[in-house]
């Protein structure tokens, strides 16, 4: 990684020093010199102190990564995301359902390490949503599992026209499939086969159907106490505090949903079997054709990032401006989350 402006250039100070991959690439790594904290109650007062600059700097850059920092513990993990306004929309309705680990941070997937997970906006596929996203990589996995990062503005600006005007006319219907009750508090490698209980925190039916008219979908009860639920929404957002309209949709990750996340066959099948088969559309139901689909795919790809990472690593997204995914790993992998204003 190249050095680039000096940390004071930045709003921050000499306790810093402030990198990034490739000149107007996102994340902006801020990294922590030697000795600059003793622990990890110093590294939160100095989160603590600069937050009116890192607000800054993660819209600049759509996200920053803070390495270095003496933070070992979802705890500290807390203290630090803590530093920034809390979402509390929760999961409840979400595609995957997360467990606490410490006050305000979830594990960030139950997805097992041979499955990778696309790019995409977190809950991309509701209305209400959490502006930022902070990940805390507390054991990075023996081989792959990095936590990829997608330049949404540059793909935003790379669609191509015809696929934009599409999005414009259309925007997008997304459908989801959640099993009948199952009690069960564990996530099942077929996404389509967890029990809405799970996916909404809850048992209650008419409790269901409020949080769904709350977050703006549409549910559908079967008559085997499955639920599969709509919503219609916007190919495009404007983002609140820079203005810049950004692309917003699970549209490049169809394959995703036709099974591609489980390589027995069994999620395809299970799709096969669907009233209403789960997917990110075109809000009339449509697909994109095959060559449109490997366009949009292929902008995505072109805007994705990775790098290795480090135990103790904090990344902070803005999660309009900046799509996330995971690479398949091997070994034991620990990450986290907390859900920003």
């Amino acid at each position: 990684m190249a050095t680039v402006q000096a940390a004071p250039d930045y709003g921050l100070d000499e306790a810093v020093e402030c990198r990034v991959l490739s000149p107007g690439q996102p994340p902006l790594f801020i990294e922590a010199r030697a000795g600059a904290f003793a622990g990890a109650e110093e590294a939160v007062a100095w989160v603590a102190q600069h937050h009116a600059a890192l607000d800054r700097l993660i819209e600049r850059h759509g996200g920053i990564v803070l390495r270095g920092f003496p933070i070992a513990a979802s705890e500290n993990f807390g203290a630090i995301s803590g530093c920034f306004p809390q979402f509390t929309g929760g999961y409840q309705g979400g595609a995957a359902a997360r467990r606490p680990v410490a006050k305000g941070v979830y594990e960030a997937t139950q997805r097992t390490g041979d499955q990778p997970i696309p790019i995409h906006q977190e809950m991309f596929y509701l209305r209400d949503y959490p502006p930022r996203l902070a990940f805390f990589a507390r054991k990075v996995a023996e081989r792959g599992g990095e936590t990829l990062i997608a330049d949404m503005r540059a793909i935003t600006a790379a669609l191509p026209p015809a696929i934009r005007a599409k999005l414009e006319a259309h925007g997008i219907r997304n459908v989801r499939n959640f099993a009948a009750k199952t009690g069960n508090s564990e996530e099942t490698r077929l996404m389509d086969k967890r029990g809405w209980d799970f996916a909404f925190y809850t048992d209650s039916v008419d409790e269901v159907n409020a949080i769904c008219a709350r977050r703006h979908m549409r549910p559908h009860w079967h008559e085997d106490g499955s639920l599969t639920v709509f919503n219609q929404e916007d190919a495009f957002v404007i983002h609140p505090s820079t203005g810049e309209r950004v692309y917003r949709s699970g549209l490049h990750i169809a394959h995703f949903y036709r099974g591609s996340y489980d390589n027995t066959g069994a999620a395809a099948e299970l799709r096969a079997s669907q009233q209403f088969p789960s997917g990110a559309f075109l809000g009339d139901g449509s697909e994109l054709d095959p060559a449109e689909d490997a366009q949009l795919c292929a902008v995505v790809d072109r805007f994705t990032y990775q790098w290795p990472w480090q135990n103790g690593d904090v990344m902070i997204l803005d999660n309009l401006l900046t799509g996330h995914g995971r690479n398949p790993f091997e070994g034991t992998r620990a990450t986290e989350v907390a859900l920003l204003d």
